[in-house]
């Protein structure tokens, strides 16, 4: 071989390390697009569910940040949560749901198929707050109703939360009401 032809060699060897070298750079080290599907581990779940909100059909979020005159600091906000409503109203026993989350609670407003307006078993109970938490693991107490006032009053509520109803006297007229329905509930 002439020492051309070795300068050749050894160019076409180099030129081709490069290259390689440098796809696998662009394949591994400048891949920082994050695959849109999994969440952020280091986002906290509130932050989560508010980006899924944002890229499906999920809760819409009426905040309410409480002021010293309210000391029910715990629900700060009104949610309405369409999604877990539609696969309560799945349920073989219930016609049609309602539910409003406020942190971690989420309250349930539920037609029966039978149209009874009877107390709601507890083993149905269990099935709705089982379809609850399948849409928001966060959700730590699920309150169930099928009180026909209280159904009436948590269709008003969704409906007053979808047009932006100003968030404080709602907020507050939400509370007494399942505080009135659910008087045990903390």
């Amino acid at each position: 071989m002439t020492r051309s032809e070795n300068k050749i060699k050894k160019r076409k060897y180099l030129l081709g390390l490069l290259s390689t070298i440098l796809s696998v750079g662009f394949l591994f080290g400048c891949n920082d697009k994050k695959d849109e599907a999994e969440p952020d581990p280091t986002e906290e779940p509130s932050e989560q569910r508010a980006e899924n909100a944002r890229n499906n059909n999920g809760p819409r979020n009426v905040g309410f940040e409480p002021n010293e005159e309210n000391n029910d600091k715990n629900q700060t906000k009104l949610e309405v949560a369409d999604e877990a409503a539609n696969r309560i109203a799945k349920l073989d026993e219930v016609d049609s749901a309602n539910v409003i989350v406020t942190n971690r609670n989420a309250y349930v407003a539920v037609v029966l198929q039978d149209g009874t307006n009877g107390k709601v078993t507890d083993r149905l109970e269990k099935k709705i707050a089982d379809q609850v938490r399948a849409t928001d693991s966060d959700i730590q107490e699920v309150y169930v109703s099928a009180n026909p006032d209280f159904v009436n009053r948590m269709k008003d509520y969704e409906k007053r939360i979808n047009e932006g109803a100003p968030v404080k006297g709602l907020f507050e007229e939400f509370t007494e009401t399942v505080q009135r329905v659910f008087p045990n509930a903390r």
